[in-house]
Formats: C-alpha cells, structure tokens, sequence
C-alpha cells in the first residue's frame, strides 16, 4: 500500500509520478485491471521509497545532533555540579 498521494508531502518527481498514474487510471478504465497502469504505479511506488529513505537519513542525523547536544549539557552541568561540591568523583 502506498502512503497518502497528497501533493505537499512529496517531492515534484513525485507528484508527477502520482499525476502519471492517476492519468493511466483514467485513459485506461478497463485496461488497468490488466496491468496496464502497473509500470506507472511501480514507478510511483519507487520514488516513494527513495523519499522514506532520504527522510530516514535526515532523521537519523538530527537525532545523532541532538543526542551530541544533549551529552554536551549533561557534562556541562556536571562540571559546574563538580566545581560547586554537589557531587564528589
């Protein structure tokens, strides 16, 4: 099953892609049943994939950011806890 076909959560390759298939649904009423319109849709399915992946990667990195970030306060106010006596080494 494909994701929701809405144009603003695809990419321009995408959504042409999309507009591609829906057409060869349409020209092809009948034919479509027969696979006619099954290139078109894998097309479609592919570059859908492409664009999980990417936003995967994006992903990843920001949270290897944030995580980065987040140790770099933890051991910030560690030090400051350290230097004020609240915890001992």
């Amino acid at each position: 099953m494909h994701p929701d076909l809405s144009p603003h959560l695809h990419t321009d390759e995408c959504n042409n892609l999309t507009i591609e298939f829906n057409n060869c649904n349409v020209d092809h009423k009948i034919l479509r049943f027969f696979g006619s319109c099954d290139k078109a849709y894998d097309r479609m399915v592919n570059c859908f994939h492409l664009e999980r992946k990417a936003k995967q990667l994006q992903n990843n990195e920001n949270a290897l950011k944030r995580q980065a970030e987040i140790r770099q306060r933890i051991l910030k106010e560690m030090r400051a806890e350290k230097e004020m006596g609240i915890i001992d080494d």
